[in-house]
Parts: C-alpha cells; structure tokens; sequence
C-alpha cells in the first residue's frame, strides 16, 4: 500500500474548516489547521443549526452540540415604540422526532462556542489550531502540494515563514478566499447593493422586554418594525450573558454604514429603531459586524489536491440559515474521501466526486434561499399584522401576516432531503424505470419523502436493534422480555455509522439463506473490515431467534459479522425492505446511502467505484 506522511492542511478554522480537520482526524489522518487571526472569532454570527447537521455531529462523536443547543424562541412582532405583541408565532414549528429522523428541529448555538466544543474534541486527538497563521502562496504538482505559510509573533508585528509539503489542501479561508483566487475559480452571482445589514452582540436592559422570566419558554426573539423599511431584531442568548443579544438591523430609509466603527453612533441608533427612548440600555458592544447579502458560488469546487468549502465555495443570503450547515456538509464529503485516497485505498478520482455532488445541492439552495431572501426583506408593510377572514363555511379565522409567512421555517431547510442521488459513485438497483418519453425530474436539495430510500440518501436511524452474534462469537442470549425500544443493550443504527467506515446492512430472513453467505463471503474477499463494517438485520423477534439465525453447527454461529434483531421493525420500515426479501444497503462515512443492491454483483459494483478494482484493496493492504 502506497501512503504518505504528509499532513493535509486546512486554512481557517471556523465551522468548516474544524469539521474538515475532525473528520481526518478521526480517519488517523495527520492534519494541521490554521488561522490567521491572533484570537479565535467572536460573534454570534448565523447561529442556527439544521438537523442534518446534527447528524454529521453524531457521526462524529460530538454529541454536546445537540445537548447544549437551544430551542429557536417564538419570535414577535412588534410597532416601533411599543412592547405589545402584535402577533407571536413560532418561526420553526417544533416536529415530534421519530425513529429515522431522531433530530428533527432546528436549535441555536452562537458560533463561538460551537466551535470551541469542536476544538476540544480535536485537541484530544493531538491537533490544535495554529492561530496568528496566515497561507502565504501554494503551489501543486501530482505528488504534492508545496505552501508557504507565515506565523505571527506576538505583538511585534514579526512574521516568521514556513515551507510546508502537504497531501491535500482544504481552503475554508471565507468569502474572499485566496484559495479560491488563486486557483481562479469563477464566483458568480450577485450583491444586494440596495440592502444593507449591521448584526452584533451586546449586552442590554429593556424595560419590558422577557429576559427578566426565569422560563427560558417565554423569551422571545422580538422584532421591530417592518423588514422592509427600518428593521431591528434581539435575539436573546445565554452564551452572552443573562442580558444578552444578538441583534440585526436593517434599513430603506437610513445610512447604517460606518456604525461598526463609531460605537456611539451604534448605540443611538439601536435606541431610535426600538422607538422606546430611555427604557433602553446598552450595556455593553460585544462583537458587532456589517455586509450586504451576496449570493454567489464557484463552478467547481477544486483543482487537482487543492479544494475550497463552504465561504470559500458558496455564499449565501442569511434567510433559511444554510450557510454554516451547507458549509459543514461540504467539510464532511470532502475530508472522509481524502482519508481513503490519502491511505492508498481509493484513487485520487473519488475527490472529483465532491464537485460533482455537491454542485448540484449548493446551485438549487442558493436559487431556493436568494427566493426566500426576497420574500424576507421585500414584504410590504402593510399587513403588518394578522387579518380576520372568513374560511369557506363563512367562519371567522385569523390569517397569516405577510410577515410571518415570510419568516416560518422548516421543511427543506432542515436539509434532510439533500441527495447524491445523481452521483457517479452511488449504485441502486431498486430503481424504478422511467417511463418511456416522460422526463424524470430530480431535485438535490428536496424534502423528506417518506417511504422512499434511493441510493444517495440520507440513511435513517433505526433505535430497538437487538444484537445477537457478535464477529467470531457465539450466539448470545437474548430474553424473550426485551421486546421495546428502551431496552438494555438495544442499539440504533446511527450508533454504528461512523466517518471512518462503510457500514454494509444485509436484510435478509434467515442468515442460512445462500444468497447471505456469497454477500459475505465477497465482502470478506474484496474490502478489508476496517473499512466496512458488516451487519446483519433479521425481522422479527427473539422468539424466532433460533429459525432465523439457524443452530446446525457450530460454524454457522461463527460468523464474521454483527447480527442484530429489528424487534421494532424501524429498520425494515426505514429501509423500504420487506421481510422475506434479501436486500443489501451500503452506508458512506457520511452517513449517506452508497448503494441499495440485491446481492454480490451489486456490491461488487459499488465497491469496484468507491476503491480500487476487484481485489486490489485486499492485496494493497497486505504489503
């Protein structure tokens, strides 16, 4: 097998460039992160999290992002000059999880601290960020790439420089990318000049204002006046403070420009847009930053070992909050692919397929959030609030203000319908076929179907999966008493995904059925078991353990694989399968669906695409 020792690096180290380096990390992939600021970032920024991203947290063993992140508060309107209520309404209606989708709402986290629980887990596998550090130039031939790079030190203003070889570079070096400059990727799109935006974080005291409350239920994101005249919006948050704010402000009629700069003038005007003169405070300016919203992406998202992801690729309007998850996903594609090729065993083409997924998700998000974008901030005043109206029957019914069907949230947004359906490397033999003369429309970035899995797809979780065979040991004892859900020693299928390995499903009735032991034994043949793990899913229950495992021999219980029970039946429903049939599901590091097959030839095919050709994998790995 054909390695190398030298590490990849990522250039910055916000969201995307940390899930980068995790992701290799993981994968034992020596890594090095850069940043070039002094300190690491401060501000809030886009604090929202979308349940897709959840997921790629999960795979990758970051479970504190979920547990400390916060439900979004209602959000209400309000007059300037005035506390009452003119409507409240949840801006992300909350969706009951259920066993394929465990992360099905949406919540906050400052950026801040999301990274800084990203950089723990990262520091505990021997990587740290490297602040103070800037990418000078680079250049790449097909062995290498050579990069210059220049630390600060200290408060001299000294840089010393450095000459580093590396494997792959990742730019996640933001919108004005020289990763992406440099390779002369284009980035196309456009610029509201028309709009301006100023956000921040500060502390402030409003007299009336539900900071006070001691349930976190009753705070509100208020917003005053309309979007599209003068706009000011106060998100509470607890990372800042028991008193603390994220705002946005918005204006048609003023000159907001410069206020980053003169926190005076800040202040003055945060107190005019709320219209409630001296009841307002500000107690402190904690971060404070200002842009126009650009919707703009490259044509393709690297060049030979050099790539670029998430600002550096694509930019997004703030409505609908996809640029840190869309930016995340991009990190985690790109980085457990360069893991395989980096260790010799896939080629260097499989990197190609980043462009070729994620180009069509990123085109169809940026045309649906710029729609979203305009339906936001071009609402008209009027209709401020909800009208009365009368339904079909003639009775009384509250409608919708414009502003609130502007700003609900949810379906597509929760990116739980982003697909690779297209991918060259994805293998389905359960598609139907198309109708002769009738076009077959495909959309990437969709919603949730339910009852429907094609190869490319998000893989469900399944909870209630009892084990009964561990690899090479003997049939365990399973009790007829642990038949739910809840049950000890139960798992769920997202607990055995992982970023630094397939995970090949095999639903089958019984293992003694013979197309079971040839899926296997070709699996055993051609990919070693580092990196696919093998796992059998039998329906039923423990009752009916016996029939299905099959106790001829003690050779049949010795079996290379995990066998799990689908008491519950979440596995078979998620999975479109039903009982009698013998179907094979591969899973991606990235927790998406590689391949849905019938048997050895399918696999074969997929695992031909995804590594080397038959065999070689095998033979590579024993030299």
């Amino acid at each position: 097998m054909v390695t190398s020792t030298a590490p990849v690096l990522v250039v910055g180290a916000g969201p995307t460039g940390l899930v980068a380096a995790l992701t290799l990390a993981r994968n034992n992939v020596p890594v090095r992160i850069i940043e070039k600021e002094p300190q690491h970032r401060r501000g809030q920024r886009g604090a929202g999290i979308h349940p897709r991203s959840f997921e790629v947290f999960h795979f990758l063993h970051v479970p504190e992002i979920h547990e400390r992140a916060t439900f979004f508060p209602r959000l209400q309107e309000h007059n300037k000059g005035s506390l009452e209520a003119l409507n409240t309404f949840a801006m992300v209606p909350y969706t009951e999880p259920t066993p394929a989708i465990p992360y099905y709402n949406a919540k906050c986290m400052g950026q801040p601290t999301l990274e800084a629980i990203v950089r723990e887990h990262l520091a505990k596998l021997g990587c740290t960020v490297e602040l103070g550090t800037r990418l000078v130039s680079f250049t790449q031939d097909e062995q290498c790439v050579r990069v210059k790079v220049a630390k600060h030190l200290g408060d001299s203003g000294e840089e010393v420089e450095e000459d580093i070889e590396v494997a792959y570079l990742i730019g996640a070096d933001g919108a004005r990318s020289m990763i992406r400059k440099q390779l002369g990727l284009t980035f196309l799109g456009t610029t509201r000049e028309d709009q301006f935006l100023v956000l921040g974080d500060i502390r402030l005291e409003a007299k009336g204002l539900d900071r006070d409350r001691t349930d976190t239920l009753l705070h509100h994101w208020h917003f005053f006046g309309p979007l599209s005249q003068d706009m000011i919006t106060f998100r509470p948050t607890d990372e800042l403070g028991k008193d603390g704010w994220q705002f946005v402000m918005t204006s048609r009629t003023a000159d907001l420009k410069g206020l980053v700069h003169d926190e005076n003038a800040l202040v003055r005007r945060i107190k005019d847009f709320v219209g409630l003169g001296d009841d307002v405070k500000v107690k402190e300016v904690m971060w404070v930053s200002e842009f126009r919203p650009n919707m703009r992406m490259v044509n393709k998202f690297g060049m030979g070992r050099i790539f670029v992801a998430g600002d550096a690729a694509h930019v997004h309007s703030p409505a609908g909050g996809q640029g840190m998850n869309s930016s995340i996903q991009d990190a985690f594609n790109i980085a457990w692919k360069i893991a395989l090729v980096y260790k010799g065993f896939a080629s260097l083409s499989l990197l190609d397929t980043y462009t070729s997924e994620r180009l069509p998700v990123i085109a169809e998000m940026l045309g649906f959030t710029t729609e979203l974008h305009d339906r936001t901030f071009d609402q008209p005043s009027a209709e401020h609030t909800p009208q009365s109206t009368a339904d079909e029957n003639g009775d009384s019914k509250l409608a919708k203000s414009n502003f609130e069907r502007a700003m609900r949230r949810g379906g597509k947004l929760n990116m739980l319908g982003v697909n690779y359906r297209t991918s060259p490397i994805v293998v389905d033999e359960f598609v139907p076929t198309p109708t002769s003369g009738v076009a077959v429309v495909h959309s990437a970035y969709g919603d949730t179907q339910e009852g429907v899995l094609r190869a490319g797809d998000r893989a469900p979780d399944a909870p209630g999966l009892v084990p009964v065979i561990s690899p090479s040991r003997a049939l365990t004892n399973v009790s007829s008493g642990s038949q739910s859900n809840g049950t000890a020693g139960s798992i769920r299928m997202f607990d055995i995904f992982a970023s630094s390995h397939h995970t090949v499903i095999i639903f089958a009735p019984a293992l003694t059925t013979p197309d079971v032991r040839s899926v296997l034994a070709t699996l055993d043949q051609t990919v070693p078991k580092e990196l696919a793990r093998r796992v059998f899913v039998l329906p039923g229950s423990a009752f009916e353990l016996n029939d299905r495992v099959g106790t001829s021999s003690e050779a049949d219980q010795a079996i290379n694989a995990e066998v799990l029970i689908d008491q519950a039946g979440h596995a078979y429903r998620g999975y479109v399968v039903e009982e009698q049939e013998v179907r094979v599901v591969v899973v991606r590091p990235d927790g998406v669906v590689g391949a849905i097959v019938r048997g050895v030839t399918g696999l074969e095919q997929y695992f031909e695409g995804m590594f080397w050709k038959k065999g070689s994998v095998l033979a590579m790995d024993d030299h």
